[in-house]
This record gives C-alpha cells, structure tokens and sequence, in this order.
C-alpha cells in the first residue's frame, strides 16, 4: 500500500501556533507591498503610512484572534473560542475605524478608512482558515441489520 500524501488542510492544521501567525504576517506583508505603492501614488507619504496603519489594526486584531481561537480550541471551550476571538478581529478595527472617523486628522485624510476595507476581509480570510479545527472525514455507518425480502 502506498501512504496518502497529507493535504494542504493537513498541513495547516499541524503549523504550530507561531508558524500561523508568522504566515497571517506574511500575508498582511505581501498585501501591504502591493497596496502601500498605491498609498504613496494617492496621498504620498500620508497615504503610506494610513496604508501601514490599516495593514497594523488588522494584523494586531487577527493576531489576537488566532492566539485566543488557538488557546480556547478544546471541544468543552471551542464556542468561547469562537466568540472572543471575533470580538478582538471585529472590535478592535471597529473602534478604531469609529475613533478616526470621529476624530480625524491626517490619517482620515489620506484615506485609512478605505485600506481598512482592503485588509480587513483579507485579513479575516486568513486567520479564519488558520483557526479552523481539524475535522475528520465522516464516515457512512455499516448497516448492521439484515435486508428482509
């Protein structure tokens, strides 16, 4: 018999907790190298640096979000896994979109709210892939009963 090659889900479930977020924080880089050029060519440095915020809360509130669905991935805690890591990716980019908007300033200016709506979803993708549980293929249950003609 030959042995099946694991899958790329497989592979992902077996990264310990620091590979997934030093790959989240790839992610985040490479979406930030193509994303900060248009900052600059928008807004100038101004625009660069609203990119780089955007591209920070994101990674900070999905960073915290693995941590937490990581640590709280027991069975008997999954659900408050699940719901203290989606406050920190929702609340913490949330308050700070409403504190901008509220406040503004330069960062308002050159335009963070809209990178906020780039990384974000990217972002959210992401770290919900990294988080997801291991599940096992489901299996049909053998017929044990006897067919009657």
């Amino acid at each position: 018999m030959s042995e099946s090659r694991p899958t790329f889900s497989d592979r992902l479930y077996r990264l310990s907790l620091s590979k997934r977020v030093l790959l989240l924080g790839l992610t985040v880089a490479l979406l930030f190298a193509a994303i900060g050029p248009i900052g600059w060519f928008l807004s100038g440095s101004s625009g660069l640096t609203a990119a780089a915020v955007a591209a920070g809360i994101c990674l900070l509130s999905a960073t915290l979000a693995l941590i937490v669905s990581y640590a709280l991935r027991r069975p008997a805690v999954a659900l408050y896994g699940l719901l203290f890591g989606m406050a920190l990716r929702m609340g913490i980019p949330l308050v700070f979109a409403g504190a901008v908007h509220l406040y503004g300033g330069g960062l308002a200016k050159a335009g963070v709210l809209y990178y906020l709506l780039v990384f974000y979803p990217v972002t959210l993708g992401i770290e919900t892939v990294l988080s997801l549980p291991k599940v096992e293929p489901w299996k049909r249950p053998q017929n044990t009963s006897q067919d009657v003609l």
